[in-house]
């Protein structure tokens, strides 16, 4: 990583863990903010930071952005055109609203913003929870460059030349469009987050529940009303920015716990049982996919995102990725998930 000059906007709990992880892998780094709490604390860290991305943008090579989404493509826009040789990648957990503003705002310098996102969080947020080691091994969605959204025609050169950055990292690529990262996170963020706010409000709520119910929960609820403790300005702006998407998978939830219900009052115990050993069996498949060690072997493909997008679209993670001197890529891969 000697001479590959990496920047980070937005110093929360993403961004300030990036730049923490970065110089702890000895990349020469650099933070931003609008805030001067989140600089001062940089600075007590003993790393420059900047009020202005424009300015990080005229000092690195890479520039890693963990704004919200909301801010994402304006701030990535501004940085692109302050330096034609610089590379953008982002954090945000939303796609194809930042691929189409940016597409909006700066065609000329789409080909130079790589969508991406950590699958990584914490109980607290903001860079007093920072840590170097928060997104070690951290699965990321990274998506074809802005100009070319679905991969039919770019190369990997844009991501080869980020590969260093995000290897520094541990991370484990996972190829996929913006359109497959958003409706994927529907299912599994956006939509569960929705849930676990109404599953409180049950809990609480007459006459279903109350304070009584409170008192008497157990683990279960707590387990699964974690994230209704997420900010609500920073989810309320996730949501609408995936709203359809996020609405399908709430569609899909009611209709399977409407049919539970149904079962329950009709006294229907197969089909009770059915919609209990499919939950255990997905559970246990998302498990193997997501959470288990992975075990990794060399891999080998062509040059395009095509290659690669089918190998995220069957859950393949890759990492190390480099170019090799017959224009193939060559580097690492997860096996298939069962």
């Amino acid at each position: 990583m000697t001479g590959v000059r990496v920047g980070v906007c937005g110093l929360g709990l993403i961004g300030g863990s990036a730049l923490l992880g970065l110089r702890a892998a000895g990349v020469d780094v650099r933070g931003c903010d609008v805030w001067p709490a989140p600089r001062t604390w940089c600075g007590e860290q003993g790393i420059p930071a900047d009020d202005a991305p424009e300015a990080t943008a005229r000092a690195v090579d890479v520039l890693l952005l963990a704004v919200p989404p909301h801010a994402t493509a304006k701030v990535a826009a501004a940085a692109l055109e302050a330096n034609p040789e610089l590379l953008v990648l982002d954090a945000a957990s939303v796609k194809v609203a930042v691929v189409d503003e940016l597409r909006a705002r700066a065609p000329e310098h789409a080909g130079r913003f790589l969508p991406a996102h950590p699958l990584a969080g914490g109980e607290r947020g903001g860079f007093a929870a920072a840590r170097a080691d928060l997104l070690a091994d951290a699965t990321w969605a990274v998506c074809p460059p802005a100009d070319d959204p679905d991969g039919a025609e770019a190369t990997l050169d844009t991501l080869l030349r980020v590969a260093p950055v995000l290897d520094a990292l541990r991370a484990r690529i996972v190829a996929c469009t913006a359109e497959d990262h958003d409706r994927a996170l529907a299912a599994t963020s956006h939509g569960p987050h929705v849930v676990a706010g109404a599953l409180a409000a049950v809990a609480t709520t007459p006459p279903t529940g109350g304070p009584l119910a409170a008192v008497l929960s157990g683990g279960a609820l707590r387990d699964m009303t974690r994230v209704a403790a997420a900010p609500a300005g920073l989810w309320v702006e996730i949501l609408h920015a995936n709203a359809e998407a996020t609405a399908d998978a709430l569609d899909a939830t009611a209709a399977r716990l409407t049919a539970a219900a149904a079962a329950l009052r009709d006294g229907d115990h197969d089909a009770l049982e059915d919609a209990w050993t499919g939950g255990t069996a997905a559970q246990a498949s998302i498990a193997g996919a997501r959470w288990a060690a992975p075990a990794w072997e060399p891999l080998e493909l062509p040059s395009s995102w095509a290659a690669l997008l089918a190998l995220g679209t069957a859950g393949v993670a890759v990492r190390e990725l480099r170019a090799a001197d017959d224009g193939r890529v060559r580097g690492e891969r997860t096996g298939s998930p069962a």
